[in-house]
């Protein structure tokens, strides 16, 4: 199941874990529309248990297509998925298509997205299942530069 927030009637649709990313979120958002940027979030603000479990993307324009370079991978996710793969692009590491996709549409929509309950296919960890929230963040409040990533696993 793939939402975007929009079609979710109310956040207490959001898999528990990831409800507190979203309220952030929306409270950093101006009232003309504009995004944040990754310069409004104190990671102070983000509960400690949630910290582990944080990824965080800056969106790469080149050659008239985005990429995705992984800035930060919270200790949780490595331990879940078995690599760390800060430092990387997206579409250098094998099996990351839909991730692109959905990463894609954060930027194209500028709103976020909301993943629940899927299979890790893209790790040796196939077994597992996670949830993931993805919200965008922009430095100049309109052009998303940063994907803000939470996921919770099962």
């Amino acid at each position: 199941m793939s939402l975007t927030l929009g079609e979710v009637t109310s956040p207490d649709n959001l898999y528990p874990p990831l409800r507190h990313l979203y309220g952030l979120w929306r409270s950093k958002l101006a009232d003309d529309g504009s995004l944040p940027a990754r310069s409004d979030f104190d990671p102070t603000e983000i509960l400690a248990d949630f910290l582990p479990y944080i990824t965080l993307f800056d969106v790469v324009r080149s050659d008239e297509r985005l990429r995705f370079y992984i800035r930060l991978v919270g200790t949780g996710i490595v331990e879940e998925i078995g690599r760390d793969t800060t430092g990387t692009f997206l579409d250098e590491l094998p099996s990351m298509s839909r991730i692109i996709e959905r990463a894609e549409w954060i930027v194209v929509n500028r709103q976020p997205i909301y993943v629940e309950n899927q299979p890790l296919t893209w790790t040796s960890m196939d077994y597992k299942n996670y949830s993931a929230l993805g919200v965008p963040l922009a430095s100049d409040g309109t052009n998303v530069d940063k994907i803000f990533y939470q996921m919770a696993f099962s």
